[in-house]
């Protein structure tokens, strides 16, 4: 079943929850529950390599963004553990955002045992500019980049903060573009390079009104079981 929809969260363990702790809950615990939902297709986690917080990071492929709202995906919720609702009232912060995907990019992705790094970036400008821009030439440069593995697009459904520092009125921007490489020397090349210097780059993003950047690395994948 090809994936329409997606969950990212970024987490943030903080000074209540030992990070020892904090990794055992998610690795041993929160995925696996949700490796047995129907509703994801995969599970990953990430860790920040660009020095910014949160500091992980988490990210599913899901069957749809209607699964989200029905049984068995709403009931997670609601059988939480005594270990799990003690970690989610202390910790500093946990930022999930459920997005659709726009539609797939022709440019078909390279496949790669070693892929490690995931750029996260979401930015708003004139929309029609915007999304011809990013389909017609910033994900075709990109895809001449050494190491490009594939770049997804999608736009925001809805979102929400837990945690001691949870921002309940705060909305991320409303597109969002997941590009994947195979390593970070990607981004010295002079392909990436030449992808961001472009001027309808510059005329892009003198148009944008909100921006977000992460890089992140690879740290576990889980299968179903």
């Amino acid at each position: 079943m090809a994936p329409t929809a997606f969950l990212l969260v970024f987490s943030e363990p903080g000074p209540n929850v030992p990070e020892d702790e904090y990794n055992d809950w998610y690795d041993n615990e929160h995925i696996p529950l949700r490796v047995n939902t129907p509703a994801f297709l995969n599970w990953t986690r990430w860790k920040a390599v660009d020095g910014e917080k949160p500091t992980y990071g988490a990210s599913y492929d899901l069957e749809s963004y209607e699964a989200t709202k029905k049984a068995p995906y709403t009931t997670l919720a609601e059988t939480r553990s005594d270990r799990e609702k003690g970690i989610l009232a202390n910790i500093q912060l946990l930022d999930r955002r459920h997005y659709e995907l726009i539609e797939p990019h022709p440019i078909p992705l390279r496949h790669s045992t070693t892929r490690r790094n995931l750029p996260h970036t979401s930015s708003l400008s004139p929309e029609e500019d915007f999304n011809k821009w990013y389909h017609e030439e910033h994900i075709p440069l990109l895809a001449k980049a050494p190491g490009w593995v594939r770049s997804r697009r999608f736009i925001l459904k809805d979102c929400g903060q837990m945690g001691v520092e949870a921002q309940k009125d705060q909305k991320p921007p409303k597109y969002m573009a997941v590009h994947e490489w195979a390593s970070m020397d990607s981004f010295k090349s002079p392909e990436y390079k030449a992808a961001l210097a472009t001027p309808w780059t510059e005329k892009v993003f003198a148009n944008v009104v909100a921006k977000e950047r992460r890089v992140m690395t690879f740290v576990r994948k889980w299968a179903r079981l």
